[in-house]
């Protein structure tokens, strides 16, 4: 079945992870004695590229160490905080992991804020012309639909845009779960799915990549990446510079230079 083709095991994406957050650990280790620790930033991995772009300002301006991306879908990076891992900030695709972490009591108070937002976007591959929009999901022709699974927050959006259509229970048979936007994308532009789910930011620049339809605002909960400092980081004050540095005007010239959108008004 295609789902058991594509769908990776949630047990394995977490150890996979982990594993980089253990090999973080070990490179601190090697550290002299008295240097600074870099910062652990864990990061939806549709911020990843800009995250990169915009760290070395960061280091520049405040003569610290790189901060350290551990990236991953926001439900794994939750999970991860859960259990200990030791992380400094949280930038999540969502608010349903800032609020259980909240709740949690594991994140700093009043540390939370919003940054950016995004838009949902239909894609399918460059090969496929005929694909002209949401209604066309009802078509038997197409039989593999990519989103992202539970712990993607694009799945949640992307499942709240096909209840929103009405197509809900006629795709889901063809549904296939992935854990990342990444995933999503790289699977309709390999052909391994015929459209997909995806944020506008990760389908700019992908040759074999069509945006067929972007979700209107109203067909899904307004989609904005926020950040927040883990109540266990050690540098607590570096974390919060580091916050405050993505919502500095240059970062958000930056942010919307990549595609990303102003916060929707009343946010």
């Amino acid at each position: 079945m295609p789902q058991r083709r594509h769908r990776t095991p949630w047990l394995c994406r977490l150890l996979l992870v982990w594993g980089a957050l253990l090999a973080c650990s070990a490179a601190a280790a090697a550290r002299p004695p008295g240097t600074a620790p870099p910062l652990l930033v864990s990061a939806a991995v549709s911020l990843g590229e800009l995250l990169q772009r915009l760290g070395p300002g960061f280091q520049r301006r405040l003569r610290v160490a790189a901060p350290q991306f551990n990236l991953a879908a926001s439900g794994i990076l939750q999970r991860q905080i859960e259990q200990g891992a030791p992380v400094d900030v949280f930038l999540s695709a969502g608010d349903r992991s800032m609020q259980a972490l909240e709740r949690a009591g594991l994140l700093r108070k009043g540390s939370r804020r919003r940054l950016i937002g995004n838009r949902l976007v239909l894609v399918a591959s460059a090969r496929q012309p005929w694909i002209r929009g949401f209604a066309d999901l009802a078509s038997p022709r197409i039989r593999r639909i990519a989103i992202g699974d539970r712990a993607v927050p694009a799945g949640d959006y992307a499942r709240q845009v096909l209840q929103h259509y009405g197509l809900s229970a006629t795709v889901q048979a063809r549904l296939i779960p992935l854990g990342s936007v990444r995933a999503v994308a790289t699977a309709v532009a390999s052909g391994s799915a015929d459209v997909g789910f995806v944020y506008r930011t990760d389908a700019i620049g992908i040759a074999a990549l069509r945006m067929v339809a972007t979700a209107p605002a109203a067909s899904h909960e307004p989609i904005v990446y926020s950040g927040a400092v883990v109540a266990r980081s050690r540098q607590p004050a570096l974390a919060a510079a580091y916050l405050d540095s993505l919502a500095s005007p240059a970062a958000r010239a930056a942010w919307q230079r990549a595609g990303f959108l102003p916060l929707p008004p009343g946010l």
